[in-house]
Parts: C-alpha cells; structure tokens; sequence
C-alpha cells in the first residue's frame, strides 16, 4: 500500500496526515471558543504532524491552548526546537485589554461579558495577542507551569480578577480606564514576581503604551520575551526565511482581527453545507497535512457522543455541550483509488498514496485531533502514546447535532442544527510551496536540516526517490545517514 516510515522522535506518529485545530471548549452557546475544561499525545499517523506535549486546561480558554500549540508545532517541524511557551502569558494579555481596552490606535481584541472576564475567544484573537505582546516561555511567566500540563494559577488569577472586578480595585470604571492600574491587578492576581512587573514595564511601558505590532515594544536584555517576526517557521522560496509573524499576518482592519491579511498569513475557513464543498475543504486540509502542517480544527463538543474518547456519531440525546478548538493531528482516508485504507497510526510517504487520498472518490473516516483536556485517555487501539488524542468521525463532524441555545433543567429546551466541524484554520497556498526554501535548501546532504529539492544534485535525486519524505517533509537523520552510505564525495558540498 504505502511505505512506513520508523519514528525518528518520540513527538512522531506513523500515520499522520498534517492537519491544524483552532478552536477550544467551554461550555457556552456562543460561538466564539468558550472552551470546556473537559479531561482527556500520539505520535503515529498517516501524516506526520510534529506537535508539542499534550497540555489540561483548566478554564474555558481551549483556543489558547490550540492557537499555542500550533506555533509550537510549526517551529517544531520547521527547526526541530520544540518550544514549551505559556498559554498563561496569552490570557494575561487578553484580560487586560478586555478590561483597559486595546493598546494607542488599535482595537481590543476582546471586551468584558457582563463586567467580569470572558475566558473564550478565536485563534485569531489569539495571534493577534502574540503579533502584539510577542511569546514567552511557560517558566518564565507562571515557574511551576515549566513542568506541569495543567496551571492552577490560572484559576486561581480568574477568580481574583473578578473579585476585583465586582467588589474590588476594578469595580470603579474609572479605575479600570487607567492602564497602570489595571496593569497592577493582574500583576497581583497572577502572583507575578516584581521582576517580571518589571520586564512588562520595561517592555511595554507601566501603561502598555508600546507593542511589538506598532514596532515601539523593547525586549529587556536577559529576558526570554520573544518577539515573533524572530521565530523562523519556515525557509522561504529565496532563502529569505518565513517567520512566525509571517504566519500570523496582519489583521483585515483594526476592528476586525479574526481574519488576517499577508501572503503567508493563515486564515479560518468555516465548514460549507454542501457535501462536495465539505470534501474540498477537508482535502485543503489533507494537502496541508501532507505538508506536516498543524491545522486547527474548530468544532461543537456534545459529550454524550463521547464513546472510548471518540466522538463517532450524534448522541440520540444532548449532552453537556460546548464550542472548543483542537489542532488536528491524523486522519483516517478510505475508499482511495488504488490504495484502499490509509489507516491512522501507520505514517504512508508514497507520494501516489497521498495524491490518490485527495481523489474526491476517496472518503475521510476521523479526524485524529491533540486536545486540551490531559492525557489520561487515548483513542480507541491507540497506542499509549497517543494518550490526550481523541478521534473525531466524519458522522459526527457533519452532524446534524442537536444545539441547546437554552436548557429547561436538565433537558433541551430550545433546540437548533448544527454541524460538528464549524472551521479549519488552514496556510494560503503560498505558505506550503514556498516555507521549505527550495532555493536556498541546497545544503550538505550529509546533515540534517530542510527539506531537499531533487534539483540540489544526484545524490538528492537518488535519496529522494528511495525515500520521498527527504524531499517533502524534511531531510532527517535517516536522510543524511543515507547519503552518508551512497553519496560518495557528496558531503561537505
């Protein structure tokens, strides 16, 4: 059928098919990802996604989670550094410009629910948070975060947000105008160190009157704030380099910035209602996958069709439901002409195999998708090291599902249609042909690095048509230690 590939790294997974989830859950009926703190890493799959460890929310703030992990995984797949950056330092800054509005000339990303905090929110928010304040790292913002899946600080700096916001310092409108002030709040109800209150000032002004996005913010020496047109997350067609801000682009308008405008600049596309448009979108979404590509995968979460951490079908009756944001990890693809099953967990590098996947004939079983619930669960005959992944059947994703927009006790009260796959957050096609640098990818084959062009050289040409991966994905040990064996003289070019 198709050639395995082994595993080169315990982020890996066989089969996987390069996919991205946005989106989170939290239990609400709005459809921005108010995310549920649900509970629930694989590493084997049909495409090959490299994602970062698997994390436990423990508020509503799955799009956090998911617009993270993806960043991770693509400086991951791009570079081999796998970043540990902290999802808490993305709520920070999101409270504080629900509270003091956004920074000079740009609009707030988001605004109060009925005067306290709003957990959810949209991977575009969750970029533009990133493009403004930069990244930093899980252990640098909340220390006892660097080692744990899940923040307790971040419950506990919700509930004093609050606090303050009903009875509190903030309960004065006033007060939540002036920027220092709200900026001292948070200090204090995420327990932040005077150090770090001082980096922030350092950076952005006690006020927060600089960002990266107007190219005023300063990164203070000795810190670990990143800003991200520094992170590579991709070779560029003339070796110029694709950075993550590249990746992130720029919003459509300062009062819109879901969507996002650049020529690598990712976008969310909402699931069409017809099934011939369905299954282009969702074969936008295998080419990407292809290309090791995390896509985010927004979706409504109906836990009473949660069997053996799948979601297979829509439950009879409504459950707890939610909207939630995942990135997607794997995917299962029958009925492909000349190949039948691709199953997931077995990684397939015959390029034909992938090419007849994308055939519309062919028909997407599950989604294989790294969630934000902890990793006390794997799929159904899954590997243990897929244990945080959940399956997502096509059943399910298409629906329909029964919507509860209002609840009569336990039961449904009013009821509507939905789909279960609402978006996917996907690369413009700019992104895919040019991020492995085919220019400037001519490098020593006898080293790891990029992915190769057959163009490079005979010994590229001959390793990439024994092993299709070295050209597609990535030049790996395996690659190199091939040429090392049958490239004689070709080392050190």
């Amino acid at each position: 059928m198709a050639s395995l590939r082994p595993l080169h790294s315990p982020l890996h997974s066989p089969l996987r098919l390069r996919t991205l989830v946005p989106f989170g859950l939290a239990i609400a009926t709005s459809f921005a990802a108010a995310c549920d703190d649900g509970t629930a890493h694989s590493t084997d799959d049909v495409t090959d996604v490299k994602n970062s460890s698997v994390k436990n929310q423990a508020i509503g703030n799955c799009w956090v989670y998911a617009t993270v992990g993806w960043a991770e995984s693509l400086r991951l797949t791009h570079s081999g550094e796998e970043l540990n950056l902290s999802e808490s330092w993305v709520s920070y800054w999101h409270w504080y410009e629900q509270i003091a509005g956004g920074p000079p000339d740009e609009t707030a990303v988001s605004s109060l629910d009925k005067n306290q905090i709003s957990t959810g929110g949209w991977w575009g928010v969750g970029v533009e948070i990133m493009r403004r304040y930069g990244v930093l790292s899980e252990g640098a913002f909340i220390p006892e975060d660097a080692e744990a899946a899940r923040s307790s600080r971040q419950s506990s700096a919700l509930s004093a947000i609050n606090t303050s916001l009903k009875s509190g310092v903030l309960s004065d409108a006033s007060k939540r105008r002036d920027r220092k002030v709200v900026r001292a709040e948070l200090d204090k109800a995420w327990g932040l160190s005077a150090e770090l209150s001082a980096m922030l000032d350092a950076a952005y002004g006690a006020d927060v009157q600089r960002t990266f996005s107007k190219g005023k913010a300063t990164v203070p020496a000795a810190s670990s704030l990143r800003v991200t047109a520094d992170i590579e997350v991709g070779s560029g067609a003339s070796g110029s380099g694709i950075s993550l801000l590249d990746a992130i682009g720029a919003p459509v308008s300062r009062y819109d910035v879901k969507k996002r405008t650049g020529k690598y600049a990712w976008n969310e596309v909402s699931y069409p209602s017809g099934a011939s448009d369905r299954r282009k979108l969702l074969g936008r979404m295998q080419e990407a996958m292809h290309d090791g590509m995390p896509v985010i995968l927004t979706w409504f979460v109906d836990f009473a069709a949660m069997k053996g951490n799948a979601f297979q079908a829509p439950p009879a009756t409504p459950g707890r439901q939610g909207g939630h944001m995942t990135v997607v990890e794997d995917y299962q693809v029958s009925n492909v002409p000349g190949f039948g099953t691709l199953e997931a967990g077995t990684l397939v590098t015959d390029p034909a195999a992938l090419d007849a996947a994308l055939d519309p004939r062919a028909t997407v079983d599950f989604l294989r998708i790294k969630n934000s619930w902890g990793s006390s669960l794997a799929p159904p005959n899954a590997g243990e090291d897929l244990r945080g992944y959940h399956d997502l059947h096509m059943a399910y994703l298409d629906g329909p599902l029964t919507r509860c927009t209002a609840k009569d006790g336990d039961a449904c009260g009013i009821k509507s249609q939905t789909a279960g796959l609402w978006g996917l957050t996907l690369p413009p096609p700019a992104f895919l042909t040019d991020r492995k640098g085919v220019e400037g990818t001519c490098l020593d084959p006898c080293t790891v690095g990029p992915a190769r062009a057959v163009a490079c050289g005979t010994c590229e040409a001959t390793i990439c048509e024994d092993d299709p991966y070295c050209c597609s994905t990535a030049w790996d040990a395996t690659c190199a230690e091939a040429a090392q064996a049958t490239c004689d003289g070709a080392c050190g070019g």
